[in-house]
């Protein structure tokens, strides 16, 4: 009888095991690519108005502007991707202007928007979201 039980133990172990080795991984949702983040957003506290128009790249490259306060002050940004870690990092630099330098970083969310943080002279911006652009419906992609 103990030989019996055995025999139905491994049994059931092995298909265990089957049933394991048989589930597919969950794959991580990816971080996009090629993809354009825009943004327009009014004052809120210590951050100013914002515009937004950011370019994901391949490689894991973020390029693009960001204008500040009605678009009177304008910045090239530049910076990486950490796909792995889903995060970003850039630095915005004042064009013309005062040549203020501002840091901004954060995550990418499960979507694939940005949730940056954004610290520089005079402007202390936290979580301001950051969507994808989306082409309208019927678009012709010519």
């Amino acid at each position: 009888m103990s030989s019996v039980r055995v025999t139905m133990a491994a049994t059931l172990a092995l298909a265990g095991a089957a049933i394991l080795i048989a589930q597919p991984a969950v794959p991580k949702p990816r971080v996009p690519e090629e993809r354009v983040y825009v943004l327009h957003s009014k004052a809120v506290g210590s951050c100013p108005s914002l515009d937004w128009h950011i370019v994901s790249e391949p490689g894991g490259t973020l390029s693009g502007m960001i204008a500040w306060n009605n678009m009177q002050a304008m910045a090239r940004v530049t910076g990486t991707v950490d796909r792995k870690n889903r995060t970003f990092s850039v630095v915005a630099a004042e064009l013309g202007g005062q040549g203020r330098r501002a840091a901004v970083d954060g995550t990418i969310r499960s979507d694939g928007w940005l949730v940056a943080n954004i610290r520089g002279e005079q402007m202390n911006c936290s979580a301001v979201v950051v969507p994808i652009y989306a082409e309208p419906r019927g678009t012709d992609k010519r």
